[in-house]
């Protein structure tokens, strides 16, 4: 089959997804894989585990007895809200501080979101921060959201979810898996970067460097080996940088194996042009590289390189992709949090016990973001003397009924209305 069919066959039937800030389009049967995602912290994705939550927060609780144990009076002195839990900003989100030095704490956030569990984990975290805010913006600004839908606003997509939020430290990862070719990896990584540009990471330096690496060691025969294939400058999106596609011969173990990479360094403080590190390797097994030989030949593995790469772009509200699931009906009955994108237009009910301003019945439609709800607050004398005693909280709705297919616009305040004449009476 000559190689352009062949590659060309492998993208006859696509999918788009997105990891931060980037989107990318990968044949259908693709796997993905997310790499760590750093959002100011690490967060990682727990899928059907909300349920869990106590379990995952009572072992970690163990984990922080024990490392209390090796930390002297002076440091617990020091950090006296080792083994803390408190409540987070989102209904079930607790915050947990542990400590895995004597000078800063660790502390994790866990985070449900229906029947999912997100952990957003800071490991140093100095006793004069203020943290807990932080970990509440990033909590109050996570929703869930399937592998098959591209949020059209601005935001960080994570593994499971999106965060609506700009972040002075953005890292994210993916790993992509062809099903036709089992022996080629392909890895993605965009940071935003700060002051500071890597400059020294760039492909050619490093070669250099290598070669001279090589030449020391008495291994300059086999680095002269090495079959260039193409290098120089390439201009991919935003992105001006440099790539070296290579394919390394056989040595020792190790068969031999294409060595794809292209580099760019971005911009500083630019989260919307982080820098950017892509690569191809072939003879994978097992995760280990040049472990068995190569299925796709030289031109075929620069086709796939040339077919892939120019796909990989910063996510535009254009590229906006609503989840498959959407378009399914959700049964009766279904739960959702504010915050969180509406599954099914119909009638939904507030399942919060306390007083709330406005209807407790509402209509939404498919794809609207499920808005919070002004909830009375606690009658203090000083919040009754200064006439606040209302504020926004998250809750959950339930879906009763399904719409009718007429316009549902007239039939309810959305709650939109019923917050600005709150705060119009606050005024």
């Amino acid at each position: 089959m000559p190689v352009s069919n062949k590659i060309d066959k492998m993208f006859e039937h696509t999918r788009m997804v997105c990891f931060g800030r980037l989107r990318v389009k990968i044949p259908e049967d693709a796997s993905v894989i997310y790499g760590p995602i750093s959002v100011d912290g690490n967060i990682q994705f727990y899928p059907d585990q909300s349920s869990k939550i106590s379990t995952l927060i009572n072992s970690r609780l163990q984990e922080i007895k024990v490392e209390k144990s090796y930390l002297a009076d002076y440091s617990l002195a020091k950090l006296p809200k080792i083994g803390e839990v408190i409540d987070g900003i989102v209904p079930g989100q607790k915050i947990v501080f542990g400590a895995k030095s004597s000078v800063s704490y660790s502390i994790h956030s866990y985070i449900p979101i229906k029947n999912d569990l997100f952990i957003h984990y800071i490991s140093s975290v100095m006793p004069s921060d203020d943290i807990i805010s932080l970990m509440n913006k990033n909590a109050g600004h996570l929703r869930s959201r399937s592998e098959n839908e591209i949020p059209a606003g601005m935001g960080v997509c994570v593994e499971g979810g999106f965060l609506e939020i700009d972040a002075e430290h953005e890292n994210s990862a993916i790993g992509i898996y062809l099903k036709e070719i089992p022996d080629v990896r392909i890895s993605i990584e965009a940071r935003k970067n700060h002051d500071y540009l890597q400059e020294d990471s760039a492909p050619r330096r490093l070669r250099q460097q290598a070669e001279e690496h090589a030449a020391s060691l008495g291994l300059g025969s086999f680095f002269s080996g090495i079959k260039m294939l193409r290098e120089g400058s390439r201009q991919l999106g935003v992105w001006h940088g440099e790539e070296i596609l290579t394919r390394r011969p056989a040595y020792k173990n190790d068969t031999d194996a294409h060595e794809f990479r292209f580099f760019s360094v971005g911009e500083a403080n630019n989260a919307l042009h982080p820098l950017l590190d892509i690569r191809l390797d072939s003879g994978v097994k097992d995760d280990a590289k040049a472990k068995v030989n190569p299925t796709l030949t030289d031109d075929e593995a620069l086709a796939l390189w040339d077919r892939l790469l120019p796909s990989i772009n910063i996510r535009q509200p254009s590229d906006a992709i609503v989840a498959k699931e959407l378009s399914h009906k959700a049964p009766l009955g279904t739960t959702i949090q504010s915050g969180n994108i509406c599954p099914q237009a119909g009638q939904w009910q507030c399942t919060d016990k306390r007083t709330i301003e406005g209807e407790r019945s509402r209509i939404f439609e498919e794809g609207e973001k499920i808005p919070p709800v002004i909830v009375m607050g606690h009658k203090s004398l000083l919040r009754t003397l200064i006439g606040d005693v209302y504020r926004v909280a998250q809750t959950e709705w339930q879906l009763v009924a399904y719409s009718p297919q007429s316009s549902l616009a007239d039939e309810v305040d959305g709650l939109c209305e019923v917050t600005q004449k709150s705060k119009d009476s606050h005024a």
